[in-house]
């Protein structure tokens, strides 16, 4: 296996530029003389006055905590220092500020609905984290810019980072046990049955919870805090539509069609049938759909009954399209968090493929399209035969059941390896992989700032907005028009400028902007994942405690079934959270460079336009990874 090796000279400008960027941030980051400071904090339902305190290292803190209506606490992160107030009764810490960087402070004690989330700032100067975070940016996009001006012609076989070969696969259902697992009528019916169990359970708790304190509320905590987070984290990046798999919202639907949950069965179905259209065979309902749902996310993530009413609402829609529409219709294009697993499991490490095409195109019929006695045809309606993209495959394994010639694998690959995947017949009939999936990346970047900067941010207006505390323009509508301005026009909007100047470098006349913005979206995949799972750390470390109290009360009703219902509120590792953040953050940028030069390679005829049209995006992912280092430590 080659690995490509660089010049001495490119090494040399790699260490002189480090060097040079280093003197740079070793002058930003001299500290400040030490001193006292005093601040009184006022708080109230969800933020704090002044929702920012700024000092310098060394500093010996004092804080005055007053509450202005409930009881209200206030806990540093990274110092693990805490007080809290009554009304009417104050509270007081203090403490050296011997640790620089920008540390949350936050509500220790259960305050409300958005209790979890009633959040400001402390800024210990110097940030160094802040500085080498951005050091790290311009080292990663330095390096980028060196490695790839020294190209002479286009790469002949794609490598990730220079040393895997993205067609590498490595077939896991070799191994008999896994084969004999995956091809079983039981699998993966027993874990829908498990998952089923534990939403029976959400559904009762977000009934029962009512409007209560979403954080001690067994449907809130593992539906918004453990289960997204395993999602962001593991799910969708390592193993792509793996929640899809034992999902148990579809069994009613898969019952009406089938007359069976287990067994293969023959009946006619309750369903009629229907086709949907094809012009909404892409990820352009997803878009949307999901977008909409973020409208209500100041609600059905922090209020039990909120929740009940969404996942009530997503199985009766996902019975009511099962009657109407064929197969896993609902899935495909209406579950709301069905568009981002798709796009974002073309990054995933594991796929279904065919083993031996030439074996799929002499087996008449097609048993993995049209089933047999063994199983279904394919539920996704996909072609498993030629698949080689994760977007639309379920992981239902129904293929492999049905496949008498054991030609079809679950297999191992490089990450993104589906990014670079050639078109099918089927992407064009149905207009995929055009801006339908551009726009599904551009504003799943977008949903991210809002949700970071109405949940992990210091402002307490904007958690006013989006639970609609006022509805005019500095209220929820605001929030909508702002959601909207943000995720359709101005992330949209920022990658096209690029994309512009990415043509007008390369100087080509033959590429049309369309396909440079289309493609050059997909290095923005890796880019969401590493934001949102970044995100999803700053929930699971300071709010993951609460898991102990519900699973041992999961009805709020003094239960005490695994002992853990007393154990109090414990942040675990927010010292170290931030730093975990920016190394994400950095990890996805990593992947994005990569595969942004590959693209821009795909993009454009010869090396030299390729080289030309990679600058400004290469710019443009320095540019917004600075401004996500600094959304989450500056």
């Amino acid at each position: 296996m080659s690995v490509y090796r660089l010049p001495f000279t490119v090494y040399r400008k790699i260490v002189v530029g480090f060097l040079f960027l280093s003197s740079i941030f070793f002058f930003l980051s001299s500290p400040s003389f030490a001193a006292e400071r005093f601040f009184e904090v006022k708080a109230k339902k969800f933020s704090y006055t002044p929702n920012i305190i700024k000092v310098n290292k060394g500093d010996k803190v004092s804080i005055r905590l007053i509450s202005e209506d409930v009881h209200h606490g206030f806990f540093v992160d990274g110092y693990g220092v805490k007080t809290s107030a009554h009304p009417g009764m104050e509270g007081a810490l203090s403490f050296t500020a011997d640790k620089s960087g920008r540390f949350s402070f936050r509500c220790s004690v259960t305050c409300g609905s958005l209790h979890p989330y009633m959040i400001g700032y402390l800024y210990v100067s110097p940030n160094n984290l802040w500085v080498w975070g951005v050091f790290g940016v311009l080292a990663l996009g330095l390096i980028s810019w060196l490695i790839t001006s020294k190209k002479k012609q286009k790469d002949e076989k794609l490598k990730l980072f220079g040393i895997i070969p993205l067609e590498w696969r490595f077939p896991l259902t070799k191994f008999k046990p896994l084969r004999a697992l995956l091809k079983s009528r039981w699998f993966p019916f027993l874990p829908i049955v498990f998952n089923l169990f534990i939403f029976t359970i959400i559904l009762l708790a977000g009934f029962i919870g009512g409007l209560g304190a979403g954080n001690y509320n067994f449907g809130v905590m593992i539906v918004w805090i453990l289960w997204w987070v395993l999602l962001m984290m593991f799910m969708v990046p390592l193993i792509g539509r793996f929640w899809c798999m034992m999902c148990p919202f579809p069994l009613i639907g898969d019952w009406i069609q089938r007359g069976k949950l287990i067994n293969v069965g023959k009946q006619k179905s309750w369903g009629l049938g229907k086709r949907w259209p094809n012009k909404l065979r892409n990820l352009w309902p997803l878009v949307i759909l999901f977008w909409v749902s973020t409208w209500f996310s100041g609600f059905f993530t922090v209020k039990p009954f909120a929740t009940f009413i969404l996942l009530g609402a997503i199985i009766l829609i996902a019975i009511i399209i099962a009657l109407f529409f064929e197969k896993r219709t609902f899935c495909l294009f209406v579950c709301p968090v069905s568009g981002f697993q798709g796009l974002y499991a073309n990054f995933s490490l594991f796929g279904v493929r065919s083993r031996d095409p030439e074996i799929c195109k002499k087996h008449v019929p097609k048993t993995c399209v049209v089933g047999n006695e063994k199983g279904y045809g394919c539920p996704w309606m996909e072609l498993p035969y030629e698949m080689n993209r994760n977007t639309y495959c379920g992981l239902c394994f129904e293929c492999l059941k049905t496949c008498p010639y054991d030609n079809m694998d679950l297999v191992l690959k490089p990450f993104g390896q589906d990014l670079f995947a050639e078109r099918r017949r089927t992407d064009d009939v149905y207009n995929r992989r055009s801006t339908d999936e551009a726009y599904k990346a551009l504003t799943m970047i977008g949903i991210f700032l809002s949700f970071f900067l109405a949940f992990q941010g210091p402002y307490g207006h904007l958690r006013d907005m989006v639970t609609a505390k006022t509805f005019g323009l500095h209220g929820y509508l605001g929030y909508l028009l702002e959601s909207f301005t943000i995720d359709f026009l101005l992330i949209p909007g920022s990658l096209f400028l690029f994309a512009w100047l990415s043509k007008l470098a390369s100087r080509s006349k033959e590429v049309k902007l369309k396909d440079v913005f289309v493609n050059f979206s997909y290095c923005l995949v890796p880019v969401g994942i590493a934001i949102w799972g970044a995100f999803s750390l700053g929930i699971i470390f300071p709010n993951g405690s609460y898991l102990l109290h519900i699973i041992s009360d999961p009805f709020s009703w003094g239960w005490n079934l695994f002992g853990t219902a007393s154990i109090p509120w414990t942040p675990f590792f927010t010292g170290l959270m931030p730093y975990l953040q920016v190394l994400v953050t950095l990890g996805g940028m990593l992947f994005a460079l990569d595969f942004g030069y590959k693209f821009s390679q795909r993009t454009y005829k010869d090396i030299g336009e390729a080289k030309r049209g990679w600058i400004p995006i290469l710019i443009y992912l320095i540019l917004i990874h600075i401004f996500f280092v600094r959304i989450f430590v500056g």
